[in-house]
């Protein structure tokens, strides 16, 4: 049996390729160092979280729009609830609840549609926070327990739950 190992030419001869990025060469040697192994597995940690990161603010944006919009429909959901709560009066019907009395829609109907749009898109939210919280939590106790391949698997599928909730 023969073994066959790479080989890299260096000012100073011949020697086997670098283990890792977190090897050193001491004139003889690849010689693992410890601390730069431990700052490689910390970047690479955070990199794992700023994707779950990045997904989560990408299907945000998805399910939020313009910030404009959303801050405009947070205002008819805020004034529907006090359409709501104060009996739907009809001669008190506010702005943004008769801006959807359309189609034979009464504006009780139109309040109770502006909530409950506003009560999916506050669920998809929070689905999405905590999909997000929970698989930066479980990456860095992958990670803290050196499972870097776990914490990748962790990653990907997060990003795939949070990707389903825009979808769902």
């Amino acid at each position: 049996m023969r073994i066959i190992q790479e080989m890299h030419q260096f000012e100073d001869g011949l020697r086997l390729a670098q283990p890792s990025a977190a090897h050193d060469w001491d004139g003889e040697s690849w010689v693992l160092d410890t601390a730069k192994a431990a700052l490689l597995e910390q970047q690479e940690t955070d990199r794992l979280c700023a994707g779950v990161d990045v997904a989560a603010d990408s299907v945000r944006a998805v399910l939020a729009g313009d910030p404009l919009k959303a801050a405009e429909y947070a205002q008819a959901a805020s004034d529907a609830q006090a359409f709501k709560e104060a009996g739907y009066p009809k001669k008190e019907v506010p702005l943004a609840v008769s801006a959807w009395v359309v189609k034979g829609r009464t504006a009780k109907a139109a309040a109770d549609q502006i909530l409950d749009k506003a009560a999916e898109l506050s669920s998809k939210l929070l689905a999405l926070r905590t999909l997000r919280l929970q698989a930066k939590e479980r990456i860095r106790a992958q990670a803290g327990k050196g499972k870097q391949e776990a914490a990748k698997d962790v990653c990907e599928a997060a990003i795939e739950a949070i990707r389903k909730v825009a979808s769902d």
